[in-house]
């Protein structure tokens, strides 16, 4: 009896031991993730909350989750991550509804609410890419190009290249390459399907960027390997490669003289829980401000070093307090401590005020030297004054004063056809200037890319800037390949890896 009691217990006690197990971790979702507005052409605005307060876009702006991108008579093309882009014709609007992380997949939905614009998707093999495309709604599984016309009436979408599907009235459809699907929006819910129409500007536009972008984006792969695709081209565009004692291989800007320095030209804003953020005047300032650190060379100067590339910063700077109580900025060399005193010190501080920081006004730099009485901030909440800015900068950026651009009230009525298109997509004029690698290895002699010769060392790449980064605020929307627009090139596209 002892021990058909006790053997009781044990099936008890094992019963409550698997009852007492806790449940399965739920998954843990996170809407942190920064993509990149990589160009900006014309009239290009961007609201901080969706749709209310607008303000003028230049390109390097990091988007987030609930904001949207409207251009006028202008272009846009955003760049994601791992290299999936979106291309804004004229007179369109773009929404970032969900740009999330689910146990480590990336989760992007976007809507286009007028206008055209057209997508290059690779997604990792847990990843999820959709566009909400006025009743449409494509989802994209696997690597492909397609393109959506989101009219008053009515939306489409043309298969460029891959296949997606589309939620409409009724069970999905797939889509496949060379082929659109049209709705209209009245009671009959019409649905066609379709052959694509003849490519137009806007097809040979983007495709001709494409062209453009990807052996520059190529040529940086070789040297950083790296997973990120957003910034990529403009490494190649823009500067070159130098070998640094100690460092390795690091990356300088072309042109650059030897008053300059990084972290100087632009200005900052701020995103919520991520503070101070840096936003560049120069085209390439994208990861060479937010991963990676700076080091200075005596014979190359400033040069960027990748180092391993973690998590995205707003800025890769450390704040300092001046003996005199003036708030600073100093760039961080790679691997550094957060808190400790930045190796860089020695070459200066950049200074403003929060009020001047909020109004744009023009940085300066001071020389410090060794003296002591620098005091590094570390973390910007341990400042109330940079907090203080930094909740300005926010209110600011989402209750601007600017009204709506005209995009947002300028939806075209549907055109007859089975595959209808925007008529007037890509109409501005221009050219993309093609990307041409440097004829000889940057930073040998000459300078070696530092000081008044190094503009020698940018005249075997066609397409290096043609201001000096003291200008670059008036060429920021000239991006990585210069005025680019309507072009009469090819339409067959290419892409290499993201």
């Amino acid at each position: 009896m002892p021990r058909r009691i006790f053997a009781i217990i044990i099936v008890l006690l094992a019963c409550g031991c698997v009852l007492a197990l806790p449940a399965a971790r739920a998954s843990e979702v996170s809407h942190a993730r920064i993509v990149r507005l990589s160009y900006a052409q014309g009239d290009v605005q961007l609201s901080a909350n969706g749709g209310s307060g607008w303000q003028k876009a230049i390109a390097n702006t990091p988007l987030r989750e609930g904001m949207a991108l409207a251009t006028g008579d202008g272009r846009a093309e955003v760049e994601f991550e791992t290299g999936l882009t979106a291309w804004m014709a004229p007179n369109t609007v773009l929404q970032f509804t969900e740009l999330a992380l689910e146990d480590g997949a990336k989760l992007t939905r976007l809507a286009v609410t007028q206008g055209t614009a057209t997508f290059y998707v690779n997604p990792g093999r847990l990843d999820s890419f959709a566009v909400q495309a006025g009743q449409l709604f494509v989802h994209a599984p696997d690597s492909g190009h397609f393109r959506v016309d989101v009219f008053g009436d009515g939306s489409s979408v043309s298969v460029l290249r891959g296949a997606v599907d589309v939620d409409a009235h009724g069970p999905t459809q797939r889509v496949s390459s060379h082929r659109t699907l049209a709705l209209r929006n009245d009671a009959s819910a019409d649905i066609t399907l379709a052959a694509n129409p003849p490519s137009d500007a806007w097809d040979r536009w983007v495709s001709d960027r494409e062209n453009a972008v990807t052996p520059a984006r190529d040529a940086s792969f070789a040297h950083l390997g790296s997973s990120l695709g957003y910034g990529m081209a403009d490494l190649g565009y823009y500067g070159g490669w130098v070998d640094v004692p100690g460092y390795g291989f690091g990356w300088q800007p072309y042109g650059v003289g030897a008053g300059w320095s990084p972290f100087f030209n632009g200005y900052w804003s701020s995103f919520g829980a991520f503070g101070p953020t840096w936003i560049s005047y120069e085209p390439w300032g994208w990861m060479p401000y937010h991963y990676g650190g700076w080091v200075f060379s005596p014979y190359y100067g400033w040069v960027w070093e990748p180092g391993i590339f973690g998590a995205w910063s707003p800025a890769t700077v450390a704040w300092v307090r001046t003996p005199t109580g003036a708030l600073g900025w100093v760039a961080r060399a790679p691997r550094e401590a957060a808190t400790g005193t930045p190796v860089n010190l020695i070459r200066g501080v950049i200074l403003n005020t929060p009020a001047g920081m909020l109004a744009h006004s023009p940085n300066a730099v001071v020389s410090v030297g060794a003296k002591s009485g620098v005091r590094v901030v570390g973390d910007w909440k341990n400042d109330a004054e940079l907090e203080r800015f930094s909740q300005q900068a926010q209110v600011a950026a989402q209750s601007s004063g600017h009204g709506a651009p005209p995009s947002v009230q300028a939806a075209q009525k549907m055109p007859a056809g089975p595959a209808p298109r925007i008529a007037t997509a890509g109409t501005l004029s221009g050219r993309v200037v093609r990307y041409s690698p440097p004829a000889v290895a940057y930073g040998r002699g000459n300078g070696g890319g530092y000081g008044g010769n190094s503009g020698s060392a940018a005249k075997g790449g066609a397409a290096s800037p043609s201001s000096s980064p003291a200008t670059a605020s008036s060429s920021s929307s000239t991006a990585r390949s210069g005025s680019a627009s309507t072009s009469t090139g090819s339409s067959g596209g290419s892409r290499g890896k993201p």
